[in-house]
C-alpha cells in the first residue's frame, strides 16, 4: 500500500482555502502507479489517498520502493524550485508530498463487486492488506513499513530497524513491523 502522509489535515487546509486537493492526489500517487506497473506489479485498487499493488515477488516490490523515493524526491524538488521562482507558498504540504508504503506477503481471497456507476471491480480480501493498512498508520515521513511476513519471506535484506509495535484495535493483538 502506498499512502500519502497527513491526508486528512491536507483535506482540511484546501477545503478552508479553496485548493482542490484531487490534482496534487493524482500527482503524488503517479509516480507510485508508474513504479509498480515498471516493476511488473499491478495496481489493483485504489483507496482514497492509497494505492494497493500486487507483485509476483519480493525484488520487484524492492526496486518499485527505490523508484517511488526517486519519483518522491523529483516532486519535492520541483514544488521547491517553483516555490522559490514565484515566491509561491506550497498549500498542502510542507516541501511537498509524502509517503509510507507498507509490505506484506500473503495470500488473498477475491471475488467481484459491482455497482451500476463504478461497473464491476475486484474484491479482494485477506491478512495481508488488512496487516498493511494497520501498519502503515506506524509514524510520520517517508519511510517503507515491513510487516513480519514480509519480513521473513523476502525483505530481512532491506530492514534498516526494528522490529517496532503498534497497538491493534481492541481485542485484537499488537502489530509488529
Amino acid at each position: 500500500i502506498v499512502d500519502l502522509n497527513q491526508f486528512s489535515s491536507m483535506v482540511n487546509k484546501a477545503e478552508e482555502s479553496g485548493d482542490l486537493i484531487a490534482q496534487f492526489t493524482r500527482d503524488a500517487l503517479s509516480g507510485a502507479i508508474f513504479e509498480i506497473e515498471a516493476e511488473g506489479g499491478e495496481v489493483v485498487a485504489f483507496m482514497g489517498d492509497a494505492v494497493l499493488g500486487f507483485f509476483p515477488e519480493g525484488e520487484a516490490v524492492a526496486l518499485a520502493c527505490f523508484g517511488i523515493a526517486k519519483d518522491l524526491d523529483r516532486q519535492c524538488e520541483y514544488i521547491s524550485n517553483a516555490q522559490e521562482r514565484n515566491n509561491y507558498t506550497w498549500p498542502f504540504a510542507p516541501g511537498g508530498p509524502s509517503l509510507k508504503i507498507s509490505i506484506e506477503y500473503g495470500m488473498l481471497d477475491g471475488s467481484t463487486i459491482e455497482s451500476r456507476l463504478l461497473g464491476e471491480h475486484r474484491l479482494l480480501i485477506g491478512s495481508p492488506i488488512n496487516y498493511a493498512a494497520r501498519i502503515s498508520k506506524a509514524g510520520e515521513g517517508n519511510r517503507c513499513i515491513i510487516g513480519p511476513a514480509a519480513a521473513k519471506k523476502a525483505f530481512s535484506p532491506y530492514s534498516l530497524d526494528g522490529p517496532h509495535k503498534i497497538a491493534g484495535k481492541p481485542g485484537e493483538a499488537d502489530y509488529e513491523y
